[in-house]
C-alpha cells in the first residue's frame, strides 16, 4: 500500500509541472497537436520496449479496451485540456481541472457496484476545491471573455472524458504487465488526436514548431506522459478511484510552489490560506477511505506485475 501512496505523490508533483509545460508549448504550437504528437512518442517508446522483450501483441478484445482507455484519458482529456491553455492560464486550468474529483465520484456510483462515500468524503472534496478558489480568485474574478468561456468549456469536457476513463479502467482491468497497458493507451490516444487535429485546424507543419515547443514535449514525454501517468495507471489498479482523484488538489499547489522558485513570483496570505484549506480536505478524503474498504468487484492484479512495475520506476 505505501507504493500506491509513493504514486499518488508522483503524479501530484510531476502532473503539476505539467501545466506551466504545457502552456510554454502552446505558445508555440495548436494544443491538441502538442497532445497527440507526446501520446504518441511517449506511447510507442513504451511499446517498442515490450516488444522487443518478446511481450506479444494484446488480443482484439484487449485492444478495443485499450483504445476506449487511451482515448478518454489521453486522446480526448489531454488533447481538450492541452487546446484550453491555449486561452486560459496554467492556474486557472488547474483549478478547473480540479473539479475532476467529483466527476469521478459521481461515475462511481453509478457504475462501480457496492461504492459507498461518507459525508467526510464529501466534505474533504469540497474543502479541497474551496482552497483551489481561494488560490485562483482574482483570475475567476476577471474571466468573462470569450476565450475564457472557450477554455472553461474545454476543460469540463476534458474533466467528463477523463472521469469516465478511471471509472472504465477500474471495471476493466487487464491481464497485461501495466507499463505495456500504459504504453498501448498512450499510443493510441495520441493516434485518435491526429484526424480531430486536421478536423479542427489544430495542425501545423512539423518544420513550424519551434525548438520552445519541442524542449516542452519532451519534457511532457519524460515527467508527464512517463513518469506521471505510468505512476497514475499504477495508483489506479490498488486503490479506489475516488482517494486516487486527490492529486487534482495538489497539482495546484505545485504550481503555485514553482512559480515562486523558478519564477521568482511572491506568494501572498491568501494563497497560503488556499494552501492550508486544500491540504485540510485532503486530509479528511484519506481519513474518510480508511474507513471504507476498498471494492471487493474493483481491480485487481497479480503479484508479478506489480513486482515489474517496480523493476521500471
Amino acid at each position: 500500500m505505501t507504493s500506491s501512496y509513493i504514486a499518488i505523490a508522483l503524479v501530484s508533483f510531476f502532473w503539476g509541472t505539467t501545466y506551466p509545460a504545457i502552456r510554454i508549448g502552446v505558445a508555440h504550437m495548436p494544443g491538441l497537436m502538442l497532445a497527440s504528437i507526446r501520446q504518441t512518442l511517449a506511447g510507442t517508446l513504451l511499446v517498442l520496449f515490450y516488444l522487443l522483450k518478446g511481450q506479444a501483441l494484446p488480443r482484439l478484445s484487449e485492444m478495443g479496451k485499450l483504445l476506449i482507455m487511451g482515448f478518454l484519458l489521453l486522446g480526448a482529456s489531454n488533447g481538450l485540456l492541452s487546446w484550453a491553455e491555449q486561452y486560459l492560464p496554467g492556474g486557472l486550468a488547474a483549478i478547473l481541472a480540479a473539479t475532476c474529483p467529483l466527476a469521478i465520484v459521481w461515475f462511481s456510483i453509478w457504475f462501480l457496484p457496492g461504492a459507498k462515500f461518507t459525508r467526510g468524503l464529501y466534505l474533504g472534496m469540497g474543502l479541497g476545491l474551496a482552497g483551489i478558489v481561494v488560490i485562483f480568485s482574482p483570475e475567476i474574478l476577471h474571466a468573462h471573455s470569450h476565450n475564457f468561456l472557450l477554455g472553461a468549456a474545454l476543460i469540463l469536457c476534458s474533466v467528463i472524458t477523463w472521469a469516465g476513463g478511471t471509472v472504465y479502467t477500474a471495471r476493466h482491468p487487464l491481464a497485461l504487465p501495466l507499463l505495456y497497458v500504459t504504453g498501448w493507451q498512450m499510443l493510441l490516444g495520441g493516434i485518435s488526436l491526429m484526424p480531430l487535429c486536421v478536423a479542427t485546424g489544430q495542425f501545423i507543419p512539423l518544420q513550424q514548431i519551434a525548438p520552445q515547443a519541442w524542449w516542452a514535449i519532451g519534457y511532457l514525454i519524460v515527467f508527464g506522459s512517463m513518469i506521471g501517468y505510468v505512476a497514475y495507471v499504477y495508483a489506479i489498479s490498488t486503490l479506489p478511484p475516488a482517494q486516487v482523484s486527490i492529486y487534482a488538489y495538489i497539482n495546484p499547489l505545485v504550481a503555485v510552489a514553482i512559480g515562486v522558485w523558478w519564477l521568482k513570483e511572491s506568494i501572498s496570505l491568501r494563497t497560503i490560506l488556499g494552501a492550508l484549506i486544500t491540504l485540510c480536505g485532503v486530509y479528511l478524503v484519506q481519513k474518510s477511505f480508511k474507513t471504507v474498504p476498498p471494492l471487493k468487484s474493483g481491480p485487481s492484479i497479480p503479484e508479478i506485475e506489480i513486482q515489474e512495475i517496480r523493476a521500471h520506476p
